[in-house]
C-alpha cells in the first residue's frame, strides 16, 4: 500500500503529541523534574538553595534561599530558670544536692511544663542515693528531656552514653569532609546524670576546642556525630525528628523540611553572628517553691531550660550559659532563611494549548529538507529553553519547555527512521546508441582472431623404445594464414581522345 503525500506528516503529530502530553502527565514531580528546577533556579540565585513543593499545579515548586545578614527573633527566646548561688538558702546545699535537683524538676510539672532541658550539668562526687533515686523518677515524669554535658577527647576513649546516642547521626550522613569536624571521645567528668530513657544528651561546650566567636554545633565522637545543647533543645521543641536532619558541612544544617536551616562550615561551626537576646522570661530557682501556677507564662516557648548561673561555675560554663539564650534564639528563629519564592504553572489548559499547538507545527516541517529541518528543530528547541529561563528568572513561572522538548526529539526520531527505512528511488535515463556509418564499417581493420592460450599440461614420463624402431614422423603443422581482406582500389576511368578523321590526300 502506497504511503499517502500526508501520512509521514500525520505519524509525525501523532507520536509526538503522545510524547508530549505523556511527559506532561508524568514527570511534574519526579526527580528529573526536580533536577531542571535546580538547573535553571541556580542560574539566578547563589547556592545553597532549598526546593520544596512537587511542581504541580496544586503545589509547585518553590525556592528558598540564605542570607548572611540575618536577626535572631526575640519571641524565640526561651524561658530560663536561673539556678543561682542561694544565698539565701532555700536548698539543703550549694551547689543543689540531688534532692534540691528533684524539688526543681517536680516544680516544673506542678507548674505545667511538660518539656524540660537542663543546661547545668547534674554531676556529684558522692551523691545520696536517696536523692538520686527521687531525681530519676522525677526526671522520668517528663514528656521529653534534653541534657548537657561537656565533652573532651583523650587518648583512652569512652563508650558513648546511650542518651548521647539517641540524640546522634549515623557520620555517613553528613555531606563534606567530616574529617573537619571536632573529634571527642568521653566525658571529662565522672558520674554525670543524663537522665532515663526518655531523654536526649547533647554538648555544651567541648574542652578540647579553643574558643571561638562561632559557636560548635556538631562534634564527630567515632562513628557518630553528637549535636550541641542549643540545637537539641530547638529540636526538642519542634518535635523534629532525628531521621529528617539533613547537614551539608561548609554550607548548612537543616533541622527538618519545614524546620530551621542555619548555615554552617566546614568544621561544623554556625556561620552567622550571635548578638545579644534577652530571655523571654529569666526566673530564679528559688522562686519555684513559692511561685503559684501562673508563674511560667502561657505563650513561652517550651522546653523550659534550666541554666547554671553560679559564681564558682567553671569559665566554660559561664560563657556557654551567657550565650545560651541568644543561641537558642538564633537557631530557631529561621534568620537566615531569606525568603522562599514560588513558582507557579500555567492552567492546565493552557499548557496543553501550547504542546497541541507545537505538535501541529513539528507536522508540518517534517517534509522539509533535511539540512533545513536540523536547523529549524534546533533553532526551535533554543527557543523552548531560553523562554523557560526567562519565565523562571522574570517572570517567576514553570513553563512546560521539557515536554515540548520531548515531543521535538520524539518528532526528529521519526522523521530520522522513516527517511532511513524508505527505499532509494532509481533513475534510469535512456542512453542513445551511435550507430558506426558503412564507411566507418569499411574503413575499420578487422581484428585478427586471438590464439586461445594454450593449456600447460604435466608431461608424461617418455616410453622406451627398443632402438629397431623408428619413432613416428611428425606432421608438418599447417601454417595458418589469415585471408585479409584487400580493398579494391577505385581507378578513374580516363576518356580516350576522340579518333581522327582520314583525310582525302
Amino acid at each position: 500500500m502506497a504511503n499517502g503525500p500526508f501520512q509521514p506528516h500525520f505519524r509525525v503529530l501523532l507520536i509526538s503529541a503522545a510524547v508530549a502530553l505523556g511527559f506532561w502527565k508524568f514527570l511534574p514531580g519526579t526527580t528529573p523534574d526536580r533536577i531542571a528546577f535546580e538547573v535553571v533556579a541556580g542560574s539566578f540565585a547563589n547556592p545553597p538553595l532549598f526546593v520544596s513543593g512537587s511542581g504541580t499545579q496544586a503545589a509547585p515548586w518553590k525556592l528558598g534561599m540564605m542570607t548572611a545578614k540575618s536577626k535572631a527573633d526575640k519571641s524565640q527566646a526561651p524561658l530560663i530558670v536561673s539556678m543561682g548561688d542561694d544565698l539565701e538558702g532555700y536548698f539543703q546545699t550549694s551547689p543543689p544536692a540531688p534532692i534540691d535537683m528533684a524539688v526543681i524538676f517536680s516544680n516544673f510539672q506542678r507548674l505545667g511544663a511538660t518539656k524540660a532541658a537542663t543546661a547545668a550539668v547534674l554531676a556529684w562526687e558522692a551523691p545520696d542515693p536517696i536523692g538520686l533515686a527521687a531525681l530519676d523518677k522525677v526526671l522520668a515524669n517528663f514528656d521529653s528531656l534534653a541534657m548537657a554535658s561537656p565533652l573532651s577527647r583523650s587518648v583512652v576513649s569512652s563508650p558513648m552514653p546511650v542518651a548521647f546516642r539517641r540524640a546522634s547521626l549515623p557520620l555517613k550522613s553528613i555531606l563534606g569532609d567530616t574529617s573537619l569536624l571536632p573529634t571527642v571521645n568521653r566525658i571529662p567528668l565522672p558520674g554525670v546524670i543524663l537522665g532515663s530513657g526518655n531523654s536526649l544528651a547533647g554538648f555544651s561546650y567541648l574542652e578540647s576546642e579553643p574558643a571561638t566567636a562561632a559557636p560548635p554545633l556538631l562534634a564527630r565522637w567515632e562513628d557518630r556525630v553528637v549535636l550541641s545543647f542549643p540545637l537539641l533543645t530547638v529540636m526538642l521543641r519542634g518535635d523534629f525528628p532525628l531521621d529528617d536532619v539533613e547537614v551539608k558541612l561548609g554550607e548548612y544544617l537543616k533541622l527538618s523540611a519545614s524546620g530551621p536551616i542555619l548555615p554552617i562550615d566546614h568544621y561544623g561551626r554556625l556561620a552567622m553572628p550571635i548578638a545579644a537576646v534577652a530571655p523571654y522570661a529569666e526566673i530564679s530557682a528559688e522562686a519555684l517553691i513559692d511561685g503559684g501556677d501562673e508563674l511560667f507564662p502561657k505563650t513561652a516557648p517550651d522546653p523550659v531550660i534550666l541554666r547554671d548561673d553560679q559564681s564558682g561555675a567553671e569559665p566554660a560554663t559561664r560563657a556557654f550559659s551567657k550565650n545560651l539564650s541568644a543561641m537558642v534564639a538564633a537557631i530557631a528563629s529561621n534568620g537566615a532563611f531569606a525568603h522562599t519564592t514560588a513558582y507557579p504553572r500555567l492552567a492546565a489548559k493552557w499548557e496543553i494549548a501550547v504542546l497541541l499547538c507545537l505538535v501541529v507545527l513539528l507536522g508540518f516541517v517534517g517534509g522539509l529538507p533535511r539540512a533545513v529541518l536540523n536547523i529549524g528543530l534546533l533553532v526551535l528547541a533554543g527557543m523552548l529553553l531560553s523562554a523557560q529561563w526567562i519565565g523562571v528568572g522574570m517572570a517567576e513561572v514553570w513553563l512546560p519547555a521539557f515536554p515540548s522538548l520531548a515531543a521535538i526529539c520524539a518528532a526528529f526520531a521519526v522523521i530520522r527512521f522513516m527517511r532511513d527505512s524508505s527505499p532509494p528511488e532509481i533513475f534510469t535515463e535512456a542512453v542513445p546508441i551511435a550507430t558506426p556509418s558503412p564507411i566507418e564499417i569499411a574503413l575499420e581493420p578487422e581484428p585478427e582472431p586471438e590464439s586461445a592460450p594454450e593449456e600447460t599440461k604435466p608431461r608424461a614420463p617418455r616410453e622406451k623404445r627398443p632402438r629397431s624402431e623408428k619413432p613416428p614422423a611428425k606432421k608438418a603443422a599447417a601454417k595458418k594464414t589469415s585471408a585479409r581482406k584487400t580493398a579494391a582500389r577505385k581507378t578513374s576511368a580516363r576518356k580516350s581522345p576522340p579518333p581522327e578523321k582520314p583525310t582525302d590526300e
